[in-house]
């Protein structure tokens, strides 16, 4: 292909990346879907302005590498050993018992063992980019149902790896396949160790080293070279780029470094994975899906029931609500896109025929395609079964089991909503509660985990799971229910860190005499903001006004603290 047509197709992607998220804007159209169209509309199956997909999806791939990049830097180590249970446990369950079933069911029909494998293993991922930009557009990733699906989703993930080493080893038509599958673990073994020690001694020193330049570009260009750097480490290594992706930023997470290589990645990862979605309408053959559609329908659908019947089952197994089972079951039930990539790679190895790839890939981008409306009417569902059970505390034992290091957010007004808007910033795991039902019940519906119900009850916190919360924040208006919810956490954990709002100095002293560790006083710092404002409008320098304000704040409080302590000597 000559270099006019490369920028031929790419201008011609662009273009109708533009149309279609400015019509999906208009007409209120999920981007996915959007892009998905417009795929399959300029691919080779449609007007065929572009008819070699190959090259395009070569591009598009780059969008996983940093969707899954994106991933490790929000979860962090520690994050990802809280979340063991359910990413080891949980996942591990649906890979296995997913996968066999489909195995099963393909050597029923006549399939030989080895595709049998590939196929079930295929089948039983689902997709990661479609799931996650899903959750965000419904604002999710706070929800128990967010918090599952991308647990669910990482083990997943992680399972590609020795799915695509099972594929070129069973290609090897003189490995049985017991040899191949012990083969793949130990590759993969020792290809993750020695990543992840070589990272974690390394990285950190050079983004300290590239940052003491103080050129952006340059750290832009290192973080650039980090992810696909990792990731063309993986394939030497016979493991999945993506994956190596996602070890990057889990590395990367834990270093000082994580908000400004975030912020660099973003853009790519963005754009790429628009394109990643047009080539996958793209693959849509037409021809293939006009001659057998009733058949390629019914399967499709069939695929997608008996895998929401599959994660729906083990949801309740492991203790979760009736409406997160049936939300998070339809919301993975689609194939996944690396299903692509195992598919196309088991035919050209012999594993399986061409015609079969060919089909379970049109199958795999038919429940990609009918996702979202999937998991918009999976979560209608469950909004309905939530609607007369918010206020129940074992609604919230139930929504919270699988939290631990999150924070309480007591009273969800104006405050309490800014800090959850911080809190997801920090990708902080966090539940609130709040006695206006009618504020609980709209929240819930935006994917806001808050809950209705009185913090001043002893049952309510620990339904709240507040044994196991990192702190809390109390923002309650009115300072009576304030003093009690802090007097009733302390009788519950003498340790956990206690933020209490308070409208003056004077309510500072009886809120943290309640057993607040810090109480804020909300009028003195809007005073302080507002003197700090008008010094800078006359020309005083920032750092002189943040000294002012801190000796002002410094002095004040300690003044509260110490007139506190004098009149508890004097009684």
């Amino acid at each position: 292909m000559s270099e006019s047509e490369h920028l031929s197709q790419i201008v011609i992607l662009l273009c109708a990346a533009v149309l279609i998220v400015a019509v999906g804007r208009i007409v209120r159209l999920s981007p996915i879907i959007g892009y998905l169209i417009a795929g399959a509309a300029i691919g080779p199956y449609g007007l065929k302005l572009i008819k070699h997909v190959e090259a395009t999806a070569d591009i598009a791939e780059f969008g996983v590498i940093f969707l899954l990049f994106i991933i490790g830097l929000e979860l962090s180590i520690e994050r990802l050993r809280g979340m063991r249970k359910h990413v080891f446990g949980f996942g591990t369950a649906q890979m296995l018992i997913t996968s066999g079933i489909f195995a099963c069911l393909f050597i029923g029909f006549g399939g030989t063992a080895s595709a049998a494998i590939i196929i079930g293993g295929g089948l039983a991922l689902s997709s990661t980019a479609i799931v996650l930009q899903v959750i965000d557009e419904q604002g999710e990733r706070a929800t128990q149902v967010g918090r599952l699906s991308l647990a669910i989703l990482i083990l997943q993930d992680l399972a590609v790896v020795p799915l695509l080493m099972l594929v070129s080893l069973l290609g090897e038509h003189d490995k049985s396949v017991a040899y191949a599958i012990a083969d793949a673990a130990v590759r993969a073994g020792v290809g993750l160790t020695v990543i992840f020690v070589a990272g974690y001694l390394l990285l950190r020193p050079l983004f300290r080293f590239i940052a003491s330049l103080e050129n952006t570009e340059l750290f832009a260009a290192t973080t650039l070279l980090v992810v696909l750097g990792v990731s063309q480490l993986t394939i030497m290594a016979g493991l999945s780029p993506a994956l190596g992706a996602f070890m990057a930023g889990l590395l990367v997470a834990e270093t000082e470094f994580k908000p400004q290589v975030e912020a660099d990645v973003l853009p790519f990862k963005g754009l790429l994975l628009g394109l990643f979605f047009m080539t996958v309408g793209m693959a849509l053959n037409m021809e293939m899906l006009y001659e057998h559609f009733f058949s390629i329908v019914l399967i499709t659908l069939s695929l997608m029931f008996c895998k929401a019947l599959i994660i729906m089952a083990l949801c309740r197994v492991f203790g979760f609500t009736l409406s997160t089972a049936i939300h998070s079951g339809l919301l993975l039930s689609q194939g996944s896109e690396f299903a692509f990539i195992l598919f196309s790679l088991a035919s050209g190895r012999g594993v399986m025929p061409t015609e079969m790839s060919q089909v379970l890939s049109v199958i795999v981008t038919m429940s990609m395609v009918l996702t979202p409306l999937v998991a918009l009417a999976g979560k209608k569902i469950a909004l309905a079964l939530e609607k007369y059970a918010i206020s129940r505390p074992e609604t919230m034992i139930e929504e919270t089991l699988d939290l631990s290091n999150h924070v309480i957010i007591s009273g969800f007004g104006r405050v309490g909503h800014t800090v959850a808007r911080l809190l997801e910033i920090e990708k902080i795991h966090y539940v609130a509660i709040d006695m206006d039902s009618f504020l609980t019940s709209r929240e819930r519906k935006r994917g806001i985990p808050v809950y209705y119900g009185d913090t001043t009850r002893m049952h309510v916190l620990k339904a709240l799971g507040v044994a196991r919360a990192r702190a809390v924040i109390v923002t309650h208006n009115d300072t009576r229910v304030a003093l009690q919810t802090i007097a009733t956490i302390r009788d519950l954990n003498r340790d956990l860190p206690i933020i209490a709002r308070a409208k003056n100095l004077e309510q500072v002293q009886k809120l943290e005499a309640a057993g607040a560790n810090l109480a804020v006083a909300e009028m003195f710092e809007v005073s302080l903001q507002l003197g700090g404002a008008l010094l800078k409008a006359v020309g005083v320098k920032e750092s002189e006004i943040s000294r002012i304000t801190d000796i002002f704040r410094a002095e004040d409080y300690a003044m509260t603290r110490d007139s506190e302590k004098d009149i508890a000597a004097i009684n």
